[in-house]
């Protein structure tokens, strides 16, 4: 039986950094605690890439469960149905792949010093129809913490300088190259192809990026965390993944005016925050319901991630209550949905979805 609402399931995912307690407070266990499992992969359909870790099957999918309660991975779902699941120019353009990958993160430590590929440089080099262009939705930050993030060199190095920095674990020089730029809770951030960045410690945002797990590592270790050696340039030669390298100098004032997305608000109850002005790849809004909000149906697959507020979500004959952290799957054949507040406390939940079927993403 097609389901037009679906819940999905938690889905922790190991990274090269330590965090995700206040992911475990989301799923509301009660000793709440930091490991290796900083992330949770909302909606994904590709698998997590961890060199030099044990391998665990299928690491990264995400899973509904039917009206049995027995899981299904999404890609199963979607290649069971996938004109009705996720819309029919969808599985024309994108097959059975969702075409983005949206993930919650919650970094206990500032993390290392990275880098994506553009996707233009990932379909010529690397065999990947996309690359992986990111954007943080700013969620939470933890007490305590003083939240920011790197992004872009302030101060660049040459390209031969770089790479000896890299190859040297000259960390002192390698922190010379960065400011720190202030984050706040709401905030929109796009972080472009080839900029190097590095998420500070204490926040916990939703992050919706392209489809792969492209990443070059520029820090081989901190704080005890150390990047196996397999999984610091992408599997290829460096002199491959130094090429992905934007070092274009941008001051903190540069990174906020270029980098940081305002949103813009479409009506009393939609905000619109990223859309095929910034890629080609996804898109997100935010909804905010205070008492009830109807969505019309929209033809194609929308993940939803409750950032705020409680209350319940109904698609059809199916109903779901919802607090934060509770994401949800709106099926292409799903019919209009209402968003309804509980207690007159104002809910607002992040709606991601697929960008164009008719260009590639920027």
């Amino acid at each position: 039986m097609l389901q037009p609402l679906l819940e999905i399931q938690p889905n922790r995912v190991r990274r090269n950094y330590r965090g995700g307690a206040l992911l475990e407070a989301l799923e509301g266990r009660k000793a709440a605690r930091d490991d290796d499992r900083p992330e949770d992969w909302i909606a994904s359909t590709i698998r997590a890439v961890n060199p030099g870790l044990p391998p665990i099957n299928d690491e990264g999918l995400s899973a509904v469960c039917d009206p049995e309660g027995r899981p299904i991975a999404l890609v199963e779902l979607f290649a069971s149905a996938p004109d009705f699941y996720l819309g029919s120019e969808h599985y024309k353009f994108y097959g059975t792949q969702l075409g983005f990958l949206a993930k919650m993160l919650d970094s206990a430590m500032r993390l290392h010093v990275q880098a994506h590929p553009t996707a233009a440089f990932a379909q010529k080099h690397l065999g990947s129809r996309w690359g992986k262009l990111e954007a943080y939705v700013i969620l939470g930050v933890r007490d305590g913490c003083d939240p920011h993030i790197r992004l872009g060199f302030q101060r660049p190095p040459s390209p031969a300088e770089w790479r000896r920095i890299v190859m040297e674990q000259d960390i002192p020089a390698m922190d010379a190259c960065f400011d720190p730029v202030p984050v706040q809770v709401g905030e929109v951030w796009l972080v472009r192809g080839g900029l190097p960045h590095a998420i500070g410690a204490g926040v916990l945002m939703l992050e919706v990026m392209e489809p792969t797990d492209l990443v070059v590592r520029c820090e081989f270790e901190r704080e005890g965390v150390v990047v196996p050696e397999e999984g610091r340039f992408m599997r290829r030669d460096p002199d491959l993944a130094f090429q992905i390298f934007d070092y274009t100098p941008l001051s903190v004032a540069d990174v906020r005016r270029t980098c940081r997305i305002p949103p813009v608000t479409v009506n009393e109850s939609e905000t619109h925050l990223i859309g095929p002005e910034h890629t080609g790849s996804f898109s997100i809004s935010r909804i905010s319901a205070t008492r009830t909000t109807r969505i019309k149906a929209a033809g194609r697959v929308r993940i939803g991630l409750v950032a705020a507020g409680c209350g319940h979500v109904a698609a059809g004959p199916v109903k779901i209550q919802l607090r934060p952290g509770v994401r949800v799957l709106l099926a292409a054949g799903a019919p209009d949905c209402e968003f309804a507040a509980a207690d007159g406390a104002p809910l607002h939940v992040l709606l991601c979805e697929p960008g164009g079927m008719d260009a590639s993403a920027k």
